[in-house]
């Protein structure tokens, strides 16, 4: 009892871990997919957020950049009515630059020898030494050779209705060597050509305080703290950039590398959105300033792009395991308790098992899938019962027809000669035959006997298999035998068995049979053949006996004349007669012995015995089919005529 309930247990687990591993299975793909969508809205997050950056940057640069446009605008207006001396040029300068005080300073830069008087280089720069006092200067000169500057070739190239351009920053040593960014414009005389490049001087360090609000923004959304900006890894987690065109970096951080912009510099400028840089694992978000060849870059660490997705993802594993843990214990117990009506069922079944037929089985309370599994056992209880008892019956009379099928077929062998050689005093013929039935009891049939100096023989085939065929085969031997001792044409011998065997043949049965008559003394044959095989005749040569006019088989219709036909043996001939299991006996590949093989193992024994040639296909059949169940009855007989006298010319 105690090992009946340990096999219990034992269940009730294996459902449980096997509901379990199926939950597992789908959980994982479950918790995949809502970690990969996690991920994907924190890829998408992180974009957002670096296009909100880069536009918040880009609009108040663009504003800042506005005020700029305006105010140079109206001084390069004010250059361009006062081009008749430098004189006037300077007073241009100073005028517009006292009231825009936000400018370090203005220039006029002109094309060589614009003014004749002042050689090659003339740019008139006006500047502020301090927050109020101004310098003017002429600063083009062979060392300042502004002609081949970036941000004079820009300011030539610009239209007059251009708004501008901002340069890069760029160090300027004709003053005080200080870092500047420049916002050019065409200057154009009264006839519309470009006569030179008029500018502003801007502090480029004025983009910190804009990168400095919009980082602050960045530390607020994830609650970041000055002293945390970094990883473990001592990686800054995100960084505004400005670029060049170039790539390399204009403003931001310094803790970051620029060769990690170097790296990727054709991405930065070209196409790069949301992608790693190489060696570093940020993820770079870019846009293109206006009016300048600035790239604005808003760096964030992989860590901070995927930090809300981490959490999250972190949250739904570590609630999922513990719902898994409170779904086992529960589910455990409860299958433990639902298998439990299975512990007094497979104990009632054991018991019928051992043949307890009567052995009451439990009852359940409720209608579920076991109780309708107690009431299949109740049915199949008494069904057994039932078929014991059906079962013993069978078995005695299985047993007894069994028996008597033994006895039909020691009968049926008993009809046909089996002694070999039959004849032994006469040497004119040597003779030998074998019937292997298909069943107990089977349709073939041989037989053959000496009288008045001929050998009387025939072979048949009943149509069908079993009782049936082999109450025909013993009518038609019987039959053989009575005719012939009185009739030895074998015709009359066929037709006078079919007279017989058709008169109240309901069952439409019939009998294919060769029929011979051999004169022992001269060879001469003479045969019937009603429908079976061709026998071969082996001598010299393997021929088929032919059979020029073909005959119905025995009992197939009434009053049907038979016709026969005649040749004569020559010595030591053979004829070879078999059924149709020879040559329709199959393998295992369905595949027929069939007669081109029966000819080839004839074709061997034209010098052999009967038996040794009956033997020989034989082995050739079994080999052939191999452990395929024989299918029909398989008979085969074999006479050779030797033609020598015997002193005994009569023999029954």
């Amino acid at each position: 009892m105690k090992l009946f309930k340990n096999r219990k247990s034992k269940l009730s687990r294996r459902i449980t871990w096997r509901v379990l591993l199926i939950m597992l299975f789908f959980n994982v793909f479950i918790i995949g997919a809502i970690i990969a969508f996690v991920f994907t809205i924190s890829l998408l997050n992180s974009s957002v957020r670096g296009r909100c950056v880069i536009d918040g940057v880009e609009g108040k640069i663009e504003s800042m950049l506005r005020a700029v446009q305006i105010a140079a605008a109206n001084n390069r207006a004010e250059v361009e009515r006062n081009l008749g001396s430098p004189k006037q040029v300077f007073d241009a300068l100073e005028r517009e630059i006292r009231v825009n005080n936000k400018f370090i300073g203005c220039f006029a830069a002109f094309e060589p020898d614009y003014f004749k008087d002042q050689g090659r280089w003339f740019e008139a720069y006006v500047y502020y030494t301090d927050s109020t006092r101004l310098e003017s200067r002429q600063i083009g000169s062979p060392s300042h050779d502004y002609f081949n500057g970036v941000w004079y070739e820009k300011g030539l190239s610009l239209n007059k209705d251009d708004l501008g351009y901002l340069t890069s920053p760029y160090f300027d040593n004709s003053v005080d060597s200080s870092m500047y960014c420049s916002y050019v414009l065409p200057i154009v005389d009264g006839k519309g050509r470009k006569v030179g490049v008029y500018g502003v001087d801007l502090k480029y360090l004025w983009i910190y305080s804009v990168i400095a609000d919009i980082e602050n923004n960045v530390k607020d959304e994830f609650y970041i703290e000055d002293d945390e900006v970094k990883n473990e890894d001592g990686d800054i987690l995100f960084s505004v950039q400005v670029v060049d065109d170039k790539g390399n970096r204009i403003l931001g951080s310094d803790s970051i590398d620029v060769s990690i912009l170097k790296a990727e510099q054709d991405d930065v400028i070209g196409k790069l959105g949301m992608k790693d840089l190489k060696g570093t694992p940020y993820y770079a978000t870019y846009k293109k300033l206006n009016y300048t060849d600035w790239t604005l870059v808003f760096l964030q660490h992989r860590d901070l792009v995927f930090m809300w997705g981490g959490v999250l993802a972190f949250f739904i594993l570590f609630f999922m395991i513990v719902g898994g843990i409170v779904i086992f214990i529960f589910m455990s117990r409860s299958i433990k308790h639902a298998t439990k009506p299975l512990a007094f069922l497979s104990q009632s079944a054991q018991e019928v098992a051992k043949g307890n037929f009567d052995t009451p089985l439990p009852t359940f309370r409720h209608n579920d899938e076991i109780t309708q599994m107690r009431d299949s056992f109740d049915t199949m209880q008494q069904s057994l019962k039932q078929y014991v008892a059906e079962l013993k019956e069978s078995t005695a009379m299985k047993a007894s027809m069994e028996s008597e099928l033994n006895v039909a077929h020691s009968i049926q062998m008993s009809m046909l000669p089996k002694m070999f050689p039959p004849f032994p005093q006469c040497e004119e013929i040597d003779l030998y035959a074998m019937l292997s039935p298909a069943k107990a009891v089977g349709g073939d049939l041989y037989d053959y006997f000496i009288h008045n100096g001929k050998l009387f023989f025939c072979i048949g085939d009943v149509s069908g298999k079993g009782v049936p065929a082999s109450l025909v085969m013993a009518v038609s031997r019987t039959l053989f035998r009575n005719i012939a001792m009185h009739v030895d044409k074998p015709s009359h011998i066929i037709e006078t068995m079919n007279a017989n065997i058709s008169d109240g043949n309901e069952e439409c049965m019939f009998v294919t049979m060769f029929v011979g008559v051999l004169d022992l003394q001269t060879g001469h044959l003479s045969y019937c053949n009603a429908g079976h095989n061709a026998p071969y005749m082996i001598g010299k040569e393997v021929t088929m006996i032919s059979n020029h006019q073909p005959n119905f088989p025995v009992g197939a219709l009434p009053d049907v004349t038979f016709t026969e036909q005649e040749t004569t043996l020559s010595p030591d001939t053979t004829i070879f007669m078999y059924t149709d299991g020879l040559t329709e006996a199959e393998n295992a590949r369905q595949e027929q012995f069939g007669e081109q093989r029966a000819i080839d193992v004839i074709s061997t024994l034209t010098d052999a015995s009967p038996q040794q040639m009956i033997e020989t296909m034989t082995n050739a059949v079994r080999q052939f089919v191999g452990n395929t169940e024989q299918s029909d009855d398989l008979t085969m007989l074999a006479i050779k005529y030797v033609n020598k006298l015997s002193k005994s010319t009569n023999h029954q």
